[in-house]
């Protein structure tokens, strides 16, 4: 997870982002083809980060089949579904939090609960992704596990349950969780460590509907994205962020298609607007990296 002190600029890869046209029906294949291609066109180094990411649908993958749920594969995970099946009777090549979490798992001694199971394996996925030197990287992570924490804080509260056995502790300082354990805070008390903590605790504690808090939830991160790389114009960053919010889209999509291709406009319309290309980049000249599906 090393990171050059020199910044790389994937011009024709940022130019060519609103090129990705695409409908709801045949998004899953379009990330797919936009994954190989962040593969295909970033350093190394670049796409190790973009990793970080994807390595939260193997976790996924892994607990689906760990704990026998019925669940297809999620075909953007780093893994395949048989590479997995084979680690999980003996864990080898496999990232070091993930082979950490299946051996402990397979300990006879361990709580095989879904809760605690899904607790450890967060706990090792954040404590290994924070430890990236990525900046931006680091800041998404630390802002998305906080606010996952904030909304699970006002639940527990809501309806009773145990907060730190619902927490996700990162193994690392995280002055965030020492004060959600104590009780859900003032949003002062949080101003200076997490972003839109205001906003964050206003969303779990109105009684909008679920769709529509994760509707409210999902604009917050978008601005953090948005507000973290105004001045990223053609770096990883950049390219992170739209990941991230394509992943959004995707999701969106799955759950209400309207949402989902509103979602998906903006984000077009957010890189156009965004952008003034010369014509050596422009958006509208073909360039080997065009996606193409």
């Amino acid at each position: 997870m090393e990171l050059s002190i020199f910044k790389r600029n994937y011009y024709c890869l940022v130019a060519g982002l609103p090129n990705l046209m695409i409908d709801g029906i045949r998004l899953p294949e379009t990330s797919i083809a936009f994954k190989n291609e962040l593969q295909e066109q970033l350093h190394p180094s670049d796409y190790n980060l973009v990793v970080l990411l994807y390595l939260d649908y193997d976790n996924k993958n892994i607990l689906n089949l760990i704990l026998n749920r019925e669940s297809t594969h999620f075909p953007l995970a780093i893994y395949p579904s048989e590479y997995l099946e084979e680690q999980i009777k003996e864990p080898s090549s496999i990232e070091g939090y993930l082979k950490r979490f299946i051996l402990m798992f397979n300990d006879e001694s361990f709580d095989k609960s879904e809760l605690n199971s899904e607790q450890h394996l967060l706990r090792f996925y954040y404590s290994y992704v924070l430890q990236t030197k990525n900046s931006f990287l680091k800041q998404w992570f630390t802002f998305y596990r906080d606010m996952k924490n904030i909304l699970t804080a006002v639940n527990c509260r809501k309806f009773g349950y145990d907060i730190e056995k619902q927490l996700i502790p990162s193994g690392d300082e995280n002055e965030v969780y020492e004060i959600l354990l104590k009780g859900v805070p003032k949003p002062e008390t949080l101003a200076d460590e997490v972003p839109f903590v205001d906003r964050i605790l206003n969303i779990a504690e109105s009684e909008i509907s679920i769709s529509e808090k994760e509707k409210a939830l999902d604009n917050l991160k978008w601005a953090f994205l948005d507000e973290n790389t105004f001045f990223h114009y053609f770096t990883i960053e950049k390219i992170i962020s739209f990941v991230i919010k394509l992943n959004m889209v995707e999701r969106w999509l799955s759950l209400d298609n309207e949402t989902g291709k509103a979602l998906f406009e903006r984000l077009i319309n957010d890189i156009k607007s965004n952008y003034k290309f010369t014509d050596e980049f422009s958006v509208k000249k073909e360039n080997t990296n065009k996606l193409r599906i």
